[in-house]
């Protein structure tokens, strides 16, 4: 029986053999290259638990695809995988290997890792898995890309073996949300020194990692206090994203500092309230501020983001306003006075067009030479893209006089709505702007291009009909 078994066996990997006529006669770093080109296509396509079995696919054609595929280091160097309920003794009880021979296959590569564990509950520690956070921990020095999606008690076993030489990203994200665990830390032997760090539903005390090479910050679902140390603490950030921050239980003082950061250029301030988003930007000083993101459903434009704004400068890019509700006029208009250099406003409000039909009448006013008395310098003079998305607007008969100004005619206009209603006088003059070159583009709530639309319509309608002569 064994000699029978046997010759079966090599009569497969002959007949597999068989299937490949040219890869295993290229030169192995050729052969080598297309396994990785095929590893990348296939990964597209494929979800995170898909991933794994790519490599093994082409170490399953024959004995000379697996030796080729098992001493490419690049098809290893990528590891993703989710953690199996610990209940799954059949995956547990191999996963630990699989991911041994898997690092040890990436050779020194840095390492890319995305590990998840997405249950709802919190779970005792698994041999199964404290066994892969080990042979995790062993490659540590090698760690480069790397995504934890975990319960607290697996985070705090991510101490790692050696410190890490190039981290690059970092993010640690605590899977049972903001389940808030006392004994919750990340904490290596060594302090990681990531370039950009993620953290979601994790308190920075409960964090150890330096800040001194950090130029990427995304702060999500966490206590307000330690978020303005971090920012104190990186002197090379450059992007900060705030996100759902909420204020600690026990009460903090506000800090009578301002934090002046030079470097900063990027800040994103999204669904927090009113008291958190007042100490943040009341503690900063970004005098390289070039784009604001501000997403709420409170109104936050206000005398302090007017103030924010002017005590950085007046070198502000880029401006995203999300607003469920609506400001007064007078804070808008000061908001946006305060920023003449801006390029690009984006403006993305639910049920009031007052906003975006006073910019858009503001705009289309005469040049600064002609202004009413008492505004000494044009609206917005560097604008070079506006965004409007909401449900309905009125002002459409501004966007004609906006473009009859010279400094006007290269800007860029976007306009999505859920319902629109304009005049075909109106609405011909827009295409006729369209014609001219204009970048002017209005879409409907299918998405559908209404100027186009517009066209096709009037197109058909001035289509004469053919007649037809009957010859009796």
């Amino acid at each position: 029986m064994h000699d029978l078994q046997e010759r079966r066996r090599k009569l497969a990997t002959k007949m597999n053999a068989n299937h490949d006529p040219f890869v295993l006669k290229l030169p192995p770093e050729v052969a080598s290259h297309i396994f990785i080109l095929f590893k990348g296509e296939s990964e597209k396509s494929q979800g995170r638990r898909e991933k794994l079995s790519v490599i093994f696919l082409l170490g399953a054609i024959c004995k000379g695809w697996r030796q080729l595929a098992w001493s490419t280091p690049q098809l290893w160097s990528t590891l993703a995988f989710v953690l199996p309920d610990p209940k799954e003794s059949a995956i547990m009880d191999t996963l630990p290997r699989l991911v041994f021979d898997w690092l040890e296959r990436s050779g020194g590569l840095p390492l890319t890792l995305n590990i998840s564990s997405y249950s709802l509950r919190s779970m005792p520690l698994a041999e199964g898995s404290l066994s892969v956070i080990n042979a995790l921990n062993q490659h540590s020095q090698r760690w480069h890309d790397v995504s934890f999606v975990l319960p607290p008690l697996y985070l705090g076993h991510l101490c790692g073996s050696s410190p890490p030489e190039d981290l690059c990203n970092l993010s640690i994200r605590n899977s049972l949300g903001s389940h808030r665990d006392r004994n919750l830390k990340f904490k290596m032997n060594t302090q990681p020194s990531p370039t950009k760090f993620t953290v979601h539903d994790i308190p920075f005390k409960a964090i150890d990692v330096s800040w001194d090479r950090l130029v990427y910050l995304k702060v999500v679902g966490t206590s307000l206090d330690g978020v303005l140390q971090v920012i104190r603490d990186a002197p090379l950030l450059e992007t900060c994203s705030l996100s759902g921050i909420f204020t600690p239980i026990n009460d903090f003082p506000t800090s009578e500092t301002i934090i002046r950061h030079p470097h900063l250029r990027t800040l994103k301030l999204f669904r927090n309230k009113t008291r958190v988003f007042t100490e943040i930007i009341n503690s900063l000083e970004l005098p390289s501020l070039e784009s604001w993101m501000l997403k709420s459903q409170e109104n936050f434009i206000g005398v302090d983001a007017i103030s924010f704004l002017k005590r950085s400068g007046s070198g502000l890019k880029t401006l995203d306003l999300w607003q469920d509700h609506a400001p007064a006029l007078e804070d808008l208009e000061q908001l946006l006075q305060a920023t003449p250099r801006l390029q690009c406003l984006k403006v993305d409000c639910s049920d009031f067009s007052w906003m975006m039909d006073l910019i858009l009448e503001r705009i289309s006013a005469s040049p600064p030479s002609a202004l009413q008395i008492g505004h000494h310098t044009d609206f917005l003079p560097c604008l070079q893209h506006l965004e409007f998305r909401s449900i309905e607007l009125n002002a459409w008969e501004c966007i004609p006089l906006i473009f009859r100004w010279p400094h006007r005619r290269r800007l860029r206009l976007e306009i999505h709505m859920s319902s629109i209603t304009i005049s075909d006088k109106i609405s011909s003059a827009l295409v006729q702007l369209v014609d001219e070159g204009i970048a002017l583009r209005i879409f409907n709530s299918n998405d559908e291009d209404y100027l186009q639309s517009f066209r096709d319509s009037t197109a058909s309608l001035q289509t004469p009909k053919k007649t037809i002569d009957l010859v009796p």
